[in-house]
């Protein structure tokens, strides 16, 4: 027998259920907001820092210079690693944010714009993992294909700093209701 998704999908007041301990224990304290606030802000600022440098040296750099293209992806992984746990911090501790105030979290549009634009920048990072392995192993022969590669690359960091300042953007206005 098939359950669709929704079937399986527990309710609101099943989840506020389940979260009310970590409700409870987040209302009562004043340490306890305080460290997941800064988790998740610290692993956004650091995240978004890592992620921007990154896609500026993509966006600056001379893609006739094999040996500057070289350079970029080779730095390019380790700061992308860096930055996916400095995300990783920030959506654990974003979990918690939202389970500490699930009922207005789970009917806020804001909120849902933010996990989109989340979404959005996790499919446009693992688009420039993919670009960067295939520009590494790209021929040189192929100059054309080569080129248009990086024209893709590029317009990817272009497309992460837009979703980027429309994620803080976000953040912003969910901060502030």
């Amino acid at each position: 027998m098939s359950q669709h998704l929704w079937q399986i999908v527990p309710d609101l007041a099943t989840m506020v259920a389940l979260a009310e301990p970590w409700q409870r224990l987040y209302a009562h304290s004043t340490i306890i907001p305080t460290l997941v606030l800064f988790g998740h802000v610290s692993g956004l600022f650091v995240a978004g820092a890592l992620t921007f440098s990154t896609e500026v040296g993509a966006l600056r750099l001379d893609s006739t210079d094999d040996a500057a293209r070289r350079r970029y992806l080779g730095g390019a992984t380790p700061a992308r690693t860096a930055a996916a746990a400095a995300l990783a911090v920030a959506i654990i501790s974003g979990v918690l944010l939202f389970l500490a105030d699930l009922e207005a979290f789970a009917v806020s549009r804001v909120f849902w714009t933010k996990m989109g634009l989340v979404g959005l920048l996790l499919l446009n990072a693992l688009a420039a993992s993919r670009l960067d392995a295939r520009l590494l192993r790209a021929d040189d022969a192929a100059a054309d294909q080569h080129e248009g590669l990086w024209r893709r690359r590029r317009a990817s960091a272009r497309a992460t700093a837009v979703l980027w300042f429309a994620l803080i953007l976000s953040g912003s206005a969910l901060a502030s209701r």
